[in-house]
């Protein structure tokens, strides 16, 4: 944490020195009076490559942005997204939360750190991505399969962190400024702090950040639940250069964290275990311009260190896992062309993994993929037409391990992907939207050969080294209402996945702990997701969400695991028109999961409100926000279906979370 503390001190010299002289600044945009996850967003660029309006993109997305992204940030990806329809987050402490889209977690779903792909959660549900939002522009969730533009893993969707556009200065004027952001949350007593300086001359600008965030552990209703606290500090800086035609941004991060993890007080009384990650990385982008058509580029370079401790003082790793890859890819963005505008790519990505610690989980390997592919789109009359189509190749080698009893392999995976969709009447209040799309997901080293004890899972794991790809074939049909007063979408979907890849709980004879072994059959996902928002009178407005999925394996009729149950929630907000004092009350529905994967634990249905208020300025330097909630307002005992935790500690207590935010 001590570069984290000097990081803060460099950014807050920068922002509190005496900038240069500076033409009155530009009145901030008034915040939206009901900035809500539910509403179709204006743009939406992860789902197509390209600037697109968003009703015009037949596949389901989803933003965060301005007022609902600082009031929904969390000490994880997935608790920051889980208010969005169809979207969850499979928790286990308090730093670990994973992305769960309509019933597909881990390497099923895609994390990008602004369009850099990660490989950070790929090895089971306690290992989250390692991306920091907390000075994000906005994160973009895309539902469904999006393996056209993101290859293998994107079988459930894709999460892209965006980060905010470097800032520019005109003419001879220099530009300095700042950010920071405040906040607290009793849960866990976990204050955490964000510092930003920025500035710009001319076409050169840069940024430099920092995050840093502790936290306890957890306290619930019944008591405290022991060993769940975590250290994090994130480092990133951004500078670039940007001229009419093209340009070139560079950004570098660094993030630290240390997660303590939990275990049953019955089967393993005193455990103390943790793990310490640290992720390095590094992006370079650039864009070339010529007339109506653009190259892009991008390389990314990625190191994720990921220790796992069986005690917390102890300082032999019991579990290394250590995983670096380069990324890089090619967008061409080409002219509008017989009325179609589109891109056509290719990516390429190589990951070096070995492990080390005092027991063997998986052996040393390598992966290299190359993916070719285009998506194009065009407007005929009332019709908004979009297609694409993707072939990959793949390859998984390992030089073996002694240990594992595991000789030299090498596996080859290819896949051919593809996706077609319509809007009819994009633009008229009541519009239809139709999406068909095949992912694929080819299986990883701890799919194929894993064979020992998992620190984060407790468990023994066995892998099968005979797995074929999985494939999906996915189809949405929305219908979607935005007028001046009521905005609504009402979405069913069908993902059917051929050789559906999961661990399978065994029993091994003389071993005391649980076995879970790699197993392979058929999918079937049907669920639908609705939300609507309506303005009510004076600044008030009402907003409402409900979402399901049925998830089965359709080889013996079982449920499949980490498959949230159904799910409504309802919020009344008020706004004061502008800069101003806002108000709301939430509330949110679980019921319980009666299909449940083997012998899992289903927790009985659970009702929580929430309360907020929030208070916004404009200042001389821009804005300030003072947000205050109270979520579990009236205490309530429950244990969460998506929480690892569920069947020995109940949910948090009533919390309270303050946030200050303010413009330097």
């Amino acid at each position: 944490m001590s570069s984290t503390i000097i990081a803060f001190c460099l950014i807050c010299a920068a922002g509190m020195g005496q900038p240069l002289p500076q033409p009155p600044r530009p009145a901030p945009a008034k915040p939206p009076a009901a900035d809500s996850a539910r509403a179709l967003p204006t743009m939406q660029v992860t789902a197509t490559a390209v600037a697109t309006d968003a009703r015009r993109i037949a596949q389901p997305t989803a933003q965060l942005a301005g007022a609902q992204l600082r009031r929904s940030q969390g000490a994880s990806l997935g608790e920051t997204l889980e208010l969005i329809p169809g979207v969850r987050s499979l928790s286990m402490t308090t730093g670990i939360g994973k992305p769960v889209i309509r019933g597909l977690t881990n390497n099923r779903v895609v994390t990008l750190a602004n369009g850099q792909r990660t490989e950070t959660q790929q090895w089971g549900h306690d290992h989250s991505p390692n991306v920091e939002s907390a000075d994000a522009e906005r994160l973009e969730v895309v539902k469904g399969p999006a393996s056209v533009l993101y290859g293998s893993d994107a079988l459930g969707g894709v999460v892209n962190v965006v980060r905010r556009r470097l800032p520019s200065a005109e003419g001879p004027q220099n530009v300095v400024r700042g950010r920071m952001s405040l906040a607290y949350n009793s849960a866990n007593l976990a204050p955490s702090a964000t510092l930003v300086g920025e500035g710009a001359r001319g076409a050169f600008g840069w940024r430099l950040s920092g995050t840093g965030r502790r936290a306890d552990d957890l306290r619930t209703p019944t008591g405290t639940v022991f060993n769940t606290g975590n250290v994090t500090g994130y480092l990133e800086a951004t500078t670039g250069w940007h001229a009419p035609q093209h340009d070139l941004e560079v950004t570098a991060s660094t993030r630290d964290e240390t997660i303590r993890i939990a275990d049953d007080p019955l089967t393993a009384p005193g455990y103390d275990g943790r793990q310490r990650i640290r992720t390095q990385r590094l992006t370079i982008e650039s864009n070339v311009k010529r007339g109506a058509q653009r190259l892009q580029l991008q390389a990314g370079y990625e190191d994720n260190r990921r220790a796992e401790f069986d005690g917390a003082t102890t300082p032999d790793v019991t579990l290394g896992l250590r995983s670096r890859t380069a990324t890089a890819f090619a967008h061409w963005h080409h002219a509008p062309w017989a009325g179609f505008t589109g891109v056509i790519g290719t990516a390429v990505q190589s990951t070096q993994f070995r492990t080390f610690g005092n027991e063997t989980l998986i052996p040393d390997n390598r992966t290299q993929s190359t993916g070719v592919y285009l998506l194009e789109q065009r407007t005929l009359g009332d019709w908004s037409l979009s297609g694409g189509a993707r072939y990959d190749w793949r390859t998984l080698s390992t030089p073996g391990n002694p240990v594992l009893q595991l000789a030299p392999t090498s596996r080859a995976f290819n896949a051919a992907t593809g996706t077609m969709g319509a809007v009819y009447k994009a633009t008229a209040p009541v519009s239809v939207a139709f999406n068909v799309a095949r992912g694929f997901r080819a299986p990883s080293a701890s799919d194929l050969f894993a064979n020992g004890f998992h620190e984060g899972t407790r468990a023994f794991e066995i892998g099968r080294a005979d797995l074929r790809v999985e494939t999906s074939a996915n189809t949405d049909l929305g219908v979607r209402l935005r007028t001046a007063r009521v905005s609504g979408e009402v979405t069913g979907y069908v993902n059917r996945i051929r050789d559906y890849i999961y661990l399978a709980p065994v029993g091994l004879p003389g071993r005391a702990l649980d076995s879970l072994e790699v197993r392979q059959g058929n999918a079937r996902l049907v669920g639908v997701e609705a939300a609507f928002t309506i303005p009510l009178a004076r600044g008030f407005s009402a907003s409402s969400s409900t979402d399901m999925v049925r998830a089965t394996n359709t080889a013996d009729r079982s449920a499949l695991p980490f498959v949230p149950p159904f799910r409504t929630m309802g919020t009344v907000r008020w706004d004061e028109k502008g800069p101003g004092r806002s108000l709301s009350l939430s509330g949110e529905w679980n019921a319980r999961q009666t299909r449940t994967f083997r012998d899992d634990f289903a927790p009985p249905p659970w009702a929580v409100l929430h309360a907020g208020a929030g208070f916004s300025r404009l200042t001389p330097r821009g804005l300030v926000h003072i947000d205050l909630s109270v979520r579990n307002l009236t205490n309530a005992r429950y244990r969460d279906f998506m929480s690892r935790y569920k069947e020995f500690a109940n949910a948090a207590g009533r919390t309270l979370v303050l946030r200050l935010s303010a413009d330097l």
